[in-house]
């Protein structure tokens, strides 16, 4: 392990001031000061306590509610009992004014409860099976898997039986307790469906099949922004727990504590190489470990919307929960349903629930619960995540659950889609809790200039995946304004629902798009029809489709061809028929309407014959374009 060594040397000159307080720290005298702080009230909390310590027991002071605390309880797996659906609805009832947000955790975050009601709280927790402990800073986060693990006609493997062993490992457990260089994050998933993000995550355990075996290929180093790589290693089930092991003792000695937005395990990973880090697994380990088989989870057949078979012969039945804004009074419905049933509830990490279990779906579908929470939703609500925002976060720049909500609504209105899949994922600022890079569409909230100010606004990007085989989404649009995203982002869905092929998802299709056109392009388009649908008149002249075959796939012949189209939109004639620059007789879109006469700059800059003077990015002709946007 001499490169592990020497990479954690050369980033040990300086240790962050976090790791001072690590160094002291001690979990049960943190509890009691936790729990005597409910006596001595607010005021008496240190900075450091409110920063760090408290923390680490799932407790965080929210400035955006002052005096207010937000409690992460930990549900395993996503799993909730009825009793343990109850308990949580109470507490959120007596002491949260009713709030819920369901995470990308699959955990539920309760909020608006004052220091007093902490103790009674986590222990009504406590006495249910749940806890807070270990779900912030430097800890093992809640452990993913299939949220219908154990259920699902296509569950492989159940996964629960190693979870809880992982997890019985590190939590409460002193060792463990913000001991970590940074926080790390774990899945496992033994179905063929990709429904917990698996390739999300610093340690995951992806279905695989070696030689006819069942069994996980190993994935390191899943971060926001980065997709966890292959470990070229074979996991059998009981080989999970000791594989997992190996990996985090390694982390824990090796890692890095300097810079904390560079001590995740990828850095450790990146330093010495994939190869190098799985020779010290197997050395820590005492044994070598096969090679890795084929991948088998994959995101196709991951959802399920409606009535879903189970293993068992009974049905689950979805209830989509937009951007996890959810209730202690509406969990309090949905256990009483699975109660009805004799079944138990199921979070997901968008943000849904799933109740198990039914057995009499007409009953249970006749509560008021599916009135709110659709079984079968909008393509636009099914699949919508959205992190806390300022409401609730003091990195957030904007609302994001309510713009994500309001922007779902509009597209349902303006674009109506049966039968799409499509992943909107929003994160309120560059943390990225949201998971935006990992969406169909991800909004990344900002701040950009407007008409001489400075407003909200949102970087649009496209093209992200769940799947190991893919990467994270790129850039389609910057600062966009965030009241004026959703016009943007409604031309893309028109362009989706007129030329997708039959139950094309919106990720096949963009995959599918970004085989003929570049991002840019496709940016520009959006922004093109756009702005002819707010001249009204021009819509019908001057929008265009994505429908030509095949294409360069140059940014600058792209310039050209739009430039064409459009025109000949127009027009019905082609800018000029050889290579001679344009006569005035071809230029005859200048005069089709007062309103096109202020574009023609633009689509001249497109079509100008001579490559070396016509634009050559879409940046350039953009620039015109905005002059019109703004009204300048």
């Amino acid at each position: 392990m001499t490169s592990l060594m020497q990479a954690n040397e050369a980033r040990s000159a300086k240790r962050h001031k976090t790791e001072t307080i690590k160094d002291t720290f001690s979990a049960s005298e943190a509890w009691e000061r936790l729990i005597g702080y409910s006596k001595t009230g607010y005021a008496s909390i240190t900075d450091e306590d409110k920063d760090f310590v408290l923390k680490s027991f799932g407790v965080f002071d929210r400035p955006a509610t002052p005096e207010k605390f937000m409690i992460r309880v930990r549900i395993a797996g996503g799993a909730l009992s009825v009793e343990q659906a109850q308990t949580l609805a109470d507490v959120a009832t007596r002491f949260g004014q009713d709030y819920i947000d369901i995470t990308t955790r699959m955990q539920i975050e309760l909020r608006y409860i004052t220091i007093e009601n902490i103790p009674e709280a986590l222990s009504l927790l406590e006495s249910v099976g749940l806890t807070s402990y270990q779900t912030g800073v430097d800890n093992f986060r809640n452990i993913l898997i299939d949220p219908l693990d154990g259920l699902a006609m296509d569950n492989i493997i159940s996964c629960t039986h190693i979870m809880e062993e992982i997890q019985a490992i590190f939590l409460k457990n002193e060792e463990w307790i913000t001991t970590l260089p940074r926080k790390f994050n774990i899945g496992i998933n033994g179905s063929l469906a990709n429904r917990c993000n698996i390739f999300g995550q610093d340690f995951a355990l992806a279905l695989a099949q070696k030689d006819g075996v069942y069994g996980f290929n190993l994935f390191l180093g899943g971060r926001v922004g980065t997709l966890a790589k292959s470990a070229d290693m074979f996991v059998l089930s009981h080989e999970a727990v000791n594989v997992f092991k190996a990996v985090v003792q390694l982390f824990k000695k090796y890692g890095f504590r300097d810079n904390r937005n560079k001590n995740r395990l990828v850095f450790l990973i990146e330093a010495v190489g994939m190869a190098e880090f799985r020779n010290a697994i197997e050395e820590q380990l005492s044994h070598t470990m096969p090679l890795s088989g084929e991948t088998l989870c994959c995101l196709e057949g991951g959802d399920h919307y409606g009535k879903i078979s189970l293993k068992d012969e009974s049905f689950a039945l979805y209830a989509a929960v937009p951007s996890g804004v959810f209730s202690g009074s509406d969990l309090s419905d949905t256990a009483d349903i699975a109660a009805s049933q004799n079944g138990a509830i199921r979070l997901t990490i968008e943000q849904n629930l799933i109740i198990t279990g039914i057995t009499d779906e007409t009953a249970a579908l006749n509560s008021p619960l599916f009135v709110t929470y659709p079984n079968r939703p909008s393509p636009y609500m099914a699949n919508l995540i959205a992190c806390a925002g300022t409401a609730h976060c003091p990195f957030g720049v904007i609302p994001n659950k309510p713009d994500a909500i309001e922007m779902g609504e509009y597209l349902a209105r303006e674009v109506p889609m049966e039968d799409a899949k499509m992943r909107l994922y929003w994160s309120a600022c560059v943390k990225g809790c949201g998971i935006h890079g990992a969406g169909d569409l991800g909004y990344l909230g900002c701040k950009t200039p407007y008409n001489g100010k400075t407003v909200l606004g949102v970087d649009i990007f496209i093209g992200g995946t769940l799947s190991g085989e893919g990467g994270e989404g790129h850039l389609l649009l910057k600062g966009i304004v965030l009241e004026h995203a959703r016009e943007y982002v409604a031309e893309l869905m028109r362009q989706y629902r007129d030329l997708r092929t039959p139950k094309e998802s919106l990720e096949k299709f963009i995959l599918r798009l970004q085989v003929r056109y570049t991002n840019a392009s496709i940016g520009f388009l959006m922004r093109w029809n756009r702005q002819m649908r707010l001249e009204n008149k021009l819509e019908a002249l001057l929008s265009f489709n994505l429908k030509r075959q095949g294409g360069s796939h140059k940014e600058q012949d792209e310039i050209f061809e739009f430039g064409c189209a459009i025109i000949y939109g127009a027009t019905q004639n082609k800018p000029y028929d050889t290579d001679e620059p344009l006569a005035e007789e071809k230029k005859s879109y200048r005069h089709k309407s007062s309103e096109l006469t202020r574009y023609a700059t633009i689509l001249e800059k497109m079509v100008e014959p001579n490559p070396l003077t016509r634009s050559k990015v879409f940046t350039e002709i953009v620039v015109e374009l905005k002059k019109f946007e703004t009204g300048e």
